[in-house]
């Protein structure tokens, strides 16, 4: 059985997909998943490893029972030692686990692949910013505006092509609206289900992306009505990613520049998931600004956001590379 050629796709095609069954159903459920992901994902050559097998078929290989030497050796048409470390590389993860003569997936690992989508949309944002990080490491901590000149990761969110809708800006945006959409799926649990208690009726989510957000918000909120105010491009994204969900008819999209647009009223619950860190202070107070004046008197303002990174005693493992590139970005809580 040759090495399956499953997930070599040009990065500009890469796509997970999701399942209900697959999405943390709460606050505890969204910590552990991204936790038992990020196991997976301590160091960079044992991700590398696992991104190896996956995309090869070689996870899926195992996924169907335990195999031997023989099996193993019908399975591989790479190099005997180059297929003998990424097997190494792979019990050392505690992605395999050796019985005797058998190697099967370990019961962790098993247990990991519910979020497989999550696991690969991580690994693949991380190798692809880590060149970034290798190469510019002084000038991240030094010179921020020269290092998003210079960081390829920046070519992947090109904000200017969002504004025109042509099939070309769809495919570029795509990359990049993918890739969030996985992360919010899981995210989302974390902050919507303390939104039961205000009881919203109409919610405005500010650069809302696909609308991921804003349709778990409203698969959560008993008869809410969520509209996304993005740009049109991640609009018009949006609305292909929401019309395949039951909550579609819940769910709508306003297209708009934020930085020149005012935002529509009517609303008595605004968020903003994963946006202000995008923006300079002085923009992300005057979005914020805007918001109050959209805002219903009573209403609420929502602002989700992932915290500053920290280093543990155990240090910083490879899965917080895609956050270190954006380290000095993070929103300070006391903005103001």
């Amino acid at each position: 059985m040759p090495l399956m050629n499953m997930s070599n796709l040009p990065q500009s095609e890469q796509k997970w997909t999701t399942s209900a069954a697959g999405l943390p159903s709460n606050s505890d459920e969204a910590s552990a998943a991204f936790a038992l992901v990020d196991e997976f994902l301590r160091t960079e050559i044992e991700a590398r490893a696992l991104s190896f097998a996956l995309g090869h078929g070689l996870i899926d290989f195992f996924f169907m029972s335990a195999r031997d030497a023989e099996e193993l050796a019908s399975f591989q048409e790479m190099d005997r030692r180059g297929f003998k470390l990424v097997l190494d590389l792979l019990i050392s993860a505690n992605v395999l686990e050796r019985d005797g003569d058998l190697i099967d997936l370990s019961a962790r690992f098993r247990s990991v692949l519910a979020y497989r989508d999550l696991l690969e949309a991580k690994m693949w944002f991380a190798a692809l910013v880590a060149p970034d990080v290798h190469q510019l490491f002084d000038m991240l901590l030094t010179d921020v505006p020269a290092f998003m000149r210079q960081a390829g990761v920046f070519e992947l969110f090109r904000y200017d092509l969002c504004l025109d809708v042509t099939e070309a800006n769809i495919e570029a945006t795509s990359r990049w609206v993918s890739y969030t959409t996985i992360l919010t799926a899981h995210e989302a649990p974390a902050c919507v289900e303390r939104l039961r208690d205000l009881n919203p009726t109409r919610m405005l989510d500010v650069g809302g992306n696909s609308g991921e957000f804003a349709r778990r918000t409203v698969s959560f909120v008993a008869g809410l009505q969520a509209t996304v105010f993005d740009l049109p491009v991640v609009c018009e994204l949006g609305q292909r990613h929401v019309a395949k969900f039951a909550e579609a008819d819940r769910v709508h999209f306003i297209p708009g520049d934020l930085r020149n647009d005012v935002l529509p009223r009517g609303f008595d619950l605004i968020s903003f998931k994963s946006m202000l860190h995008d923006w300079p202070d002085d923009y992300a107070l005057s979005f914020l600004q805007k918001a109050f004046v959209a805002l219903d008197p009573g209403g609420s303002l929502l602002i989700f956001e992932r915290a500053e990174i920290g280093v543990t005693g155990e240090g910083m493992p490879y899965s917080m590379v895609a956050n270190l590139v954006f380290c000095l970005f993070s929103l300070r809580p006391a903005l103001h």
